[in-house]
């Protein structure tokens, strides 16, 4: 609301700060990341929000109540994502107009604050989180678009170590993640005040207030720039190498495979781990089998709502999974500090005709690692020594590789190129940290489940769920990657 208003080009209007900014519900905001649709966020927000009020009202109203507290059990229980529309009933409009939308259509389009960002006249202060579950990807994209598109507008961005809505709250701390000081506070006294003091009372000065505004996670600093990303990154590809190893140096193989995806899915029974036991890993790539009737969870825990921590969990229960690859770099002898979008570049097979790719960054802690006890934390005794914490991860829908508007399937076994673009990152890896990549292709229930068939996902049924064997290649020529914006 507050970035539409900005547009309003009003005279009275002189700073406006749009906060989690909702911007695009296709691309990466709340509903779907990637034109995958992101069903228990959905699900658990809009059959309150969307409730029509035919007048005003202080009865904000209820939702939908599961009958069980184990998320990932309801959802899979409920099965394919056309049987929650029959669950929220007729009365939410927005809800049965986005299943008629599948693709990134007009319909979408006419919904994206991001295209219109002209000719901005009041000054702008873009406040996001870094692990804001909702909106992260609002808050950098709409600050990069007026930046290209009303370069002339005072436009600033602040990225705190938050969940969505934590600068107002108490900053020290999220989940297991512990970040020093209470970054929140140092928010609102040092930029979210002076800000609207100086251009709504005409008090004090906004020379302190850099163009980004950028709290680096790992090292717990903020750091200010004349730009976003900074000026000094450089992308360096870091490869998915054989043997599990991560390494900014790709490996080259001398052998050749050449037996085809579809012989091994043949041999694939329902007991999954049995048949990654009795399969000898290939130079050429790492496969895995996605079962979407066993889909990978995007926590340990078990809840009834999306958990805010989320964003900074350990990740060693996904690194056990027979169905998610695990790359890893040496002990870092110097720190890697990572500054803007993350591209995942993998060289892919599939066995099916569609498939979701998820990647995650990763820090993974040393093994004797201890917060200092000073440090405020949630008051949780957890082992971090070894923790494995989620920097950034998305999803990308694989059909929608080439075109969000035009999606393609997948022809089986036929080597394929599934590019896209991670939420900005502000992390340092620290020397004596490793740098950990984890693929999948299920994120549930955060995620909806593909079938693995080329088709409207909105409409699927049981029937239409099948397995689907996952290669990630790195045979010298195709070599799968992640492209991370490193400062130098």
């Amino acid at each position: 609301y507050s970035t539409e208003a900005a547009l309003s080009g009003h005279h009275a209007l002189k700073a406006v700060s749009p906060q989690a900014p909702v911007t695009d519900w296709f691309m990466g905001d709340d509903f779907h990341h990637n034109g995958a649709f992101f069903a228990m966020d959905g699900f658990s927000f809009y059959p309150t929000f969307g409730k029509p009020h035919p007048k005003p009202t202080t009865n904000y109203g209820s939702g939908f109540t599961t009958p069980i507290k184990d998320n990932y059990k309801f959802y899979l229980q409920t099965g394919p994502v056309k049987n929650l529309a029959k669950l929220i009933g007729d009365s939410i409009k927005f809800w049965h107009e986005m299943y008629q939308h599948p693709d990134y259509d007009d319909w979408w389009k006419a919904r994206n604050a991001r295209v219109g960002l002209y000719n901005v006249k009041p000054a702008m202060l873009w406040v996001g989180g870094l692990f804001d579950a909702e909106d992260c990807w609002g808050a950098w994209n709409s600050y990069k678009a007026a930046e290209k598109q009303s370069p002339q507008t005072n436009s600033k961005i602040v990225m705190g170590p938050w969940y969505h809505g934590q600068w107002s709250g108490e900053g020290s701390y999220l989940g297991n993640a512990r970040f020093g000081s209470n970054t929140s506070e140092y928010y609102q006294q040092n930029i979210e005040k002076p800000f609207f003091n100086y251009y709504l009372k005409n008090k004090g000065d906004v020379s302190q207030i850099a163009e980004a505004n950028i709290f680096f996670t790992g090292e717990n600093n903020w750091k200010k720039y004349d730009q976003w990303p900074p000026a000094n990154v450089t992308n360096s590809d870091l490869f998915l190498n054989t043997g599990g190893k991560a390494s900014f140096v790709k490996s080259v193989s001398t052998t050749t495979e050449t037996e085809t995806i579809g012989d091994k899915i043949k041999t694939v029974t329902d007991k999954i781990q049995s048949v990654f036991s009795t399969n000898k890993p290939s130079p050429n790539y790492d496969e895995y089998i996605s079962d979407p009737f066993h889909p990978v969870p995007y926590t340990e825990d078990i809840h009834n709502r999306r958990t805010r921590e989320y964003m900074t969990d350990d990740q060693r229960f996904a690194e056990r999974r027979s169905d998610v690859l695990t790359y890893q770099t040496d002990i870092l002898n110097n720190d890697v500090t990572v500054a803007g979008a993350v591209i995942a570049d993998l060289i892919v097979s599939i066995s099916t005709t569609d498939a979701d790719f998820v990647v995650k960054l990763i820090d993974v802690f040393p093994d004797d690692f201890e917060y200092d006890k000073n440090l405020k934390g949630s008051g949780k005794e957890y082992q971090m020594g070894g923790y494995e914490m989620l920097v950034r991860g998305e999803i990308m829908r694989g059909k929608y590789r080439n075109s969000f508007e035009r999606p393609e399937a997948f022809t089986p076994n036929k080597i394929t190129k599934v590019k896209w673009e991670l939420p900005d990152v502000a992390h340092t890896f620290k020397k004596g940290h490793r740098l950990m990549i984890q693929v999948q292709s299920s994120w549930f229930p955060l995620a909806d489940r593909n079938p693995q068939k080329f088709m409207n996902i909105y409409q699927a049924d049981d029937t239409d769920f099948q397995k689907a064997a996952i290669r990630i290649y790195h045979d010298g020529t195709n070599n799968s990657k992640i492209i991370l914006p490193v400062l130098k």
